[in-house]
């Protein structure tokens, strides 16, 4: 079911347009990340659906109500700023509680519930102290728990996260997630990072200069991306100019034609058009006999060695690549050596080249 929509909704300022004809269906119970680079529109776009801004045109309905104009304290939802904005002059229990004395909730119907939300973020012996001497991931657990004390029935995140170090920001993305699905809460949440968004979402909308790139779920996006943006945007990726024979293969820089499989949206022949290959499906082989069909031959320039797995550069004849590998599968991989890198033809994708600013 479907409890949020977006029509053509458009946010201009003077001239510029931060939000630029959005469509958009978020359904029941799911968590959304909008994710793009800084001045992309997504915290616009989120501050609309707050109702913090005003769409310039364009529509916005919540379970069949159309909400555009109605003001935000009449819409019910939950947010989390990106400052998180709690109260220092209170204590732990006195901020969770603040929504529900807005609403002049019975002062035990408030206990039971504060009471309720401190046992779901685990800090119920936290209660009494002020929330200027709680950590970063404890104020973070506050600044959720008063969002949702009122049973919103729409939560929504302004990047969080951005403040915490990368250690309790990725122990965060867990608890913020696994919290989502217990509640089952529709969330819609900004983010700039797409770990952060991969780790968290059960649908991704990227985007770029106010427009919607590409919308899907994780993995759909990361493995068949729509454009040159959206590939270099989601996760690391090898992305190379080609030119398309239109019979199944391509020739890379330097002449070196390989095979690709056939894809719904294969760009015509003649067409600019972008090879992209992950690093986890470039096979690094040894140097041996014939270098086969999607075999370019290189020579290893750069390791990143992380124990567990390995990050090699190789300079190719008129390119690189970047190759993720393991110390079993590539043993005694090493700077200067000869080898083919193999790309396989059901990994290579074809892609709009990214447009031109």
């Amino acid at each position: 079911m479907t409890h949020l929509t977006l029509q053509a909704v458009t946010k201009r300022f003077n001239a510029a347009h931060a939000v630029d004809s959005v469509d958009l269906s978020v359904p029941d119970g799911k968590l959304v990340c909008f994710l793009g680079p800084s001045g992309c529109g997504k915290t616009t776009l989120l501050r609309m659906i707050a109702g913090l801004e005003t769409p310039s045109s364009g529509s916005i309905s919540f379970a069949g109500r159309d909400i555009t104009y109605l003001p935000a304290n009449q819409r019910d939802f939950g947010m989390v700023f990106q400052s998180l904005a709690l109260f220092p002059h209170m204590t732990v229990a006195q901020n969770v509680a603040y929504p529900l004395k807005l609403r002049k909730s019975a002062k035990d119907a408030q206990a039971r519930r504060v009471a309720e939300l401190l046992e779901l973020i685990q800090l119920p012996h936290m209660a009494n102290r002020p929330v200027t001497q709680l950590s970063g991931g404890q104020r973070q657990r506050v600044a959720i728990a008063r969002a949702i004390a009122s049973q919103p029935k729409l939560l929504l995140l302004d990047e969080p996260l951005s403040a915490l170090d990368a250690k309790l920001r990725e122990a965060m993305q867990v608890e913020i997630r696994l919290l989502q699905q217990r509640l089952g809460i529709t969330t819609i949440m900004v983010t700039h990072d797409q770990r952060e968004a991969m780790t968290m979402a059960d649908e991704i909308v990227v985007m770029e200069k106010g427009r919607i790139a590409q919308a899907g779920k994780p993995l759909d996006i990361y493995r068949d991306p729509v454009s040159e943006f959206v590939a270099d945007f989601i996760g690391l990726g090898n992305i190379l100019p080609v030119t398309y024979d239109g019979a199944g293969g391509v020739s890379l820089p330097g002449g070196r034609r390989i095979a690709v499989a056939q894809a719904p949206r294969l760009p015509e022949s003649g067409r600019d058009i972008r090879l992209l290959i992950r690093p986890e499906d470039v096979c690094v082989k040894p140097v041996s006999g014939d270098a086969g069909t999607n075999r370019v031959a290189g020579t290893v320039t750069f390791i990143r060695d992380v124990g567990a797995s390995l990050e090699a550069t190789i300079d190719c004849a008129g390119f690189t690549l970047t190759a993720a590998t393991t110390p079993r599968e590539t043993p005694g991989l090493a700077l200067g050596m000869p080898v083919y890198a193999e790309l396989p033809p059901y990994a290579c994708k074809l892609i709009a080249a990214r447009a031109a600013p």
